[in-house]
């Protein structure tokens, strides 16, 4: 009742989460029910894509409330324990139940949520991102389209899968059928630099540029600079958004493969491209800070 949930006392975001809680349980009729989970390190998955589909109506309905949500995900995950351990380092999301323990009584909730809702929604970014190859303002303010790759591979997976168990290897996959030809890490239609850096991985890096130098010719303008991955794992790739602002317009240039701590890039940009950020609508589960 309203006066029950008066009587948590929860923060304005608590309480947008709290009301997901009906679309995340109807979407297990899918994610869960329909198709099910082969072994504990893929339970992650319909916990996470429950919740991330729950997430995707909020994104239509209420943009704003979605950014605070996913915001307040992230900062989960930094979040410390007495000990000052953040939450990230109880595991990845493929320990399943293990990440529950003494030190991270909570893990297993908080992990397959928070960050598996968060690497839903980095497929989904980079996936659009590389079949538009152009920007169509915040990702927040966009509404779910039948036609786009994410929500392909979802069709797929439901239709392919139902009435039976899928592993995590199993519904990557089905995502790579619908990889957009960017997204070729090393010129393979292949998912595995994200299954091994960021699903059997726990970083949350920080995204920095440096050393961005313009070069106008004919009619356009070449881009090139640096981009750092601190507080990540040697080996993590990242496909990270490169946006150029022009005027009032923020325009997507490519997503660039941060291939460890120190990748270099060359892009193409409109004529006059005078200011590149990195990542401006956070669709990478990454420091902010």
């Amino acid at each position: 009742t309203p006066k029950q949930k008066s009587d948590l006392h929860l923060s304005p975001v608590e309480k947008i989460l709290s009301a997901q809680v009906i679309a995340h349980e109807t979407a297990h009729q899918w994610w869960g029910d329909l198709v099910t989970w082969s072994g504990y390190r893929d339970q992650w998955l319909v916990e996470g894509l429950a919740n991330y589909s729950s997430m995707m109506l909020l994104e239509s309905q209420e943009p704003v409330q979605f950014r605070a949500a996913m915001q307040k995900y992230r900062e989960e995950q930094l979040s410390k324990n007495k000990q000052g351990d953040p939450l990230m380092d109880a595991g990845p999301v493929t320990l399943g139940t293990r990440l529950s323990s003494s030190h991270f009584p909570a893990g297993y909730e908080a992990i397959s949520y928070g960050r598996g809702t968060w690497l839903f929604h980095m497929l989904r970014c980079m996936m659009r991102d590389a079949e538009t190859k152009s920007a169509r303002g915040s990702v927040g303010t966009q509404s779910v389209a039948a036609d786009e790759p994410f929500v392909r591979a979802l069709q797929k997976m439901r239709d392919r899968y139902q009435g039976k168990a899928i592993s995590t290897l199993e519904m990557l996959r089905v995502f790579e059928e619908e990889l957009p030809r960017p997204l070729w890490y090393e010129g393979k239609k292949s998912l595995d630099w994200f299954y091994q850096g960021w699903v059997k991985g726990k970083a949350i890096p920080r995204l920095e540029l440096r050393g961005v130098k313009y070069s106008d010719k004919s009619g356009s303008t070449s881009v090139s600079g640096i981009i750092l991955q601190k507080d990540g794992p040697e080996d993590l790739v990242t496909a990270v958004p490169v946006y150029a602002l022009i005027g009032a317009k923020t325009i997507l240039l490519a997503r660039v493969f941060a291939d460890g701590p120190e990748t270099s890039f060359r892009v193409s940009a409109p004529a006059g491209a005078r200011k590149i950020v990195l990542d401006p609508y956070q669709t990478i589960l990454a420091r902010t800070r």
